[in-house]
């Protein structure tokens, strides 16, 4: 018996474990922002994404930003698009070409929605030291690009998102 092994085992079993209790709790705290404005986070990832890039995009474009299904980014956007959050339009040089931008509205409920989030980051990530933050930061990325890899994905691409969406680039 190997006892380094079982030790590294259980420690990323634990780390594991511990890493899929965080984010299922974020996600309620998230949900509890989104739900009296009945918005998804399918719908406000839609949304953001809109409005952290500033600019049009196709249902396409968006799928690369997000982790919904392809055919079920149609469905999310329609929901939005009947609340009048954004709205499609067809592209004149190509009719086969549909971009999503966000209304006014759509901007002005994400400027509420985004300042609770704020605080909502600010009171679970206030806890964390700007040098644990970091690390943080790091560690995540090394989980994320693991797991991209091991799923076929690629990095680079994502990375290049996250800066987008971030605003970084």
């Amino acid at each position: 018996m190997d006892l380094t092994r079982d030790i590294r085992s259980e420690s990323a079993n634990l780390a594991s474990l511990i890493l899929s209790q965080a984010f299922v709790n974020w996600h309620k705290a998230f949900m509890r922002v989104l739900d009296p404005y009945k918005l998804t986070y399918s719908q406000w990832i839609i949304l953001h994404t809109l409005m952290a890039t500033g600019e049009a995009m196709s249902p396409s474009e968006l799928n690369r930003y997000l982790t919904i299904e392809g055919s079920s980014i149609s469905v999310v956007i329609d929901g939005i698009e009947r609340r009048g959050l954004i709205q499609r339009r067809r592209s004149r040089a190509d009719r086969r070409v549909v971009k999503v931008r966000l209304t006014a509205e759509g901007n002005a409920l994400l400027n509420t929605i985004d300042a609770q989030i704020s605080r909502l980051i600010s009171d679970i990530f206030g806890h964390l030291t700007v040098t644990e933050r970091g690390q943080l930061i790091a560690l995540c990325r090394r989980i994320r690009d693991a797991s991209i890899r091991h799923n076929g994905g690629d990095i680079g691409e994502v990375e290049n998102i996250l800066m987008r969406f971030s605003g970084a680039s």
